[in-house]
């Protein structure tokens, strides 16, 4: 069974005035598509509804329409209608807001007058079906809005290939200027190797000790002097020290007596030894000598120039820097 609410929204949709019996009646107005520039809306055609609450006298046209859908007759209808509106009317004497669904909104003003208001939320003209207002921005907030206005940007497959080139220079500088610096010895030791290019070579930092020694004082022999004739004693011959570079696992920094593949020299030890670990890392048996109260790295050692060449051409291939020390 259909409700009065139904009844009476099915029939605004199709006459120009509904009347409800003992309670008032709707005039329809049609009015065209419309624009509020100061709202921002766009608002397509629609039926305006108004609501007389002196137009009491029913035309018999909502009676007939509850008893044709409800299947009544004639004075059922009229005493079903008479029943809902004695509710309506009694809801709005008390003060009560009475919506009707889709219809609108009814109360009593405090001159005791009833005002009504259309519910907005449906369009009772059918050609406008599927219609929706539209929101724009209005002139005058779009003046102050202009400079801030965001127009999209096409971007063209060249710029993206550009944009790609870009981003295929940059990431890899970006990140080995972290890399090189927080990951490998090169600041450290003042050189840089292809090595530390290659993430996945591991750097293994050298751990190294320092042991004094005492160098056995030589006995010289005794001359006397006051004698005329100049007594000489044999010294024992002995064979001058082949130690000439710093065994790091235990021996001491000793000045070197032959020829030295150097590849740095440092005023600070520390740097030294940090250099001596990294050239490890690269395959060189580097060890660490003294000469002239400076520290030197030596990747190989001789007696030859030519006995240096291999470690030599090996080090150029590693883009290391190295000279020749001659003793």
């Amino acid at each position: 069974m259909k409700s009065i609410e139904q009844l009476v929204f099915s029939l605004l949709q199709t006459q120009e005035c509904v009347i409800i019996p003992s309670f008032g009646g709707f005039i329809v107005k049609t009015k065209s598509a419309r624009i509020d520039f100061e709202k921002g809306i766009a608002i397509p055609p629609c039926k305006d509804l108004s609501f007389n609450v002196k137009l009491k006298d029913h035309d018999g046209q909502l009676i007939n329409s509850c008893s044709l859908e409800n299947k009544l007759s004639y004075a059922d209808s009229e005493a079903l209608i008479q029943k809902h509106v004695s509710e309506w009317n009694e809801n709005i004497s008390h003060g009560n807001r009475l919506h009707l669904e889709n219809i609108g909104y009814f109360w009593k003003s405090e001159e005791g007058n009833i005002q009504f208001e259309q519910d907005r939320s449906f369009n009772f003209l059918l050609s406008s079906y599927g219609l929706a207002s539209v929101e724009f921005i209005p002139a005058s907030i779009a003046e102050t809005e202009k400079e801030a206005t965001i127009i999209p940007v096409r971007v063209r497959k060249k710029q993206l290939l550009k944009y790609a080139a870009a981003a295929a220079i940059v990431l890899p500088i970006a990140f080995y200027s972290y890399w090189i610096p927080a990951k490998t010895p090169a600041l450290e030791s003042g050189m840089i190797s292809y090595h530390d290019f290659n993430p996945l070579v591991e750097f293994n930092q050298g751990s190294y000790h320092y042991a004094p020694i005492s160098l056995k004082k030589l006995d010289l022999p005794k001359v006397d002097v006051s004698k005329t004739e100049t007594v000489v004693q044999n010294i024992p011959n002995e064979e001058p020290s082949t130690s000439n570079y710093h065994d790091l696992s235990s021996g001491p920094v000793i000045s070197p007596q032959s020829m030295h593949l150097v590849a740095g020299c440092f005023a600070n030890i520390n740097n030294a030894t940090r250099l001596v670990s990294k050239m490890k890392t690269l395959g060189f048996d580097a060890q660490l000598l003294q000469t002239g109260g400076l520290y030197k790295v030596s990747l190989a050692s001789g007696f030859t120039a030519e006995s240096l060449t291999a470690i030599q051409q090996k080090a150029k291939e590693a883009s290391i820097d190295c000279w020749i020390l001659k003793p």
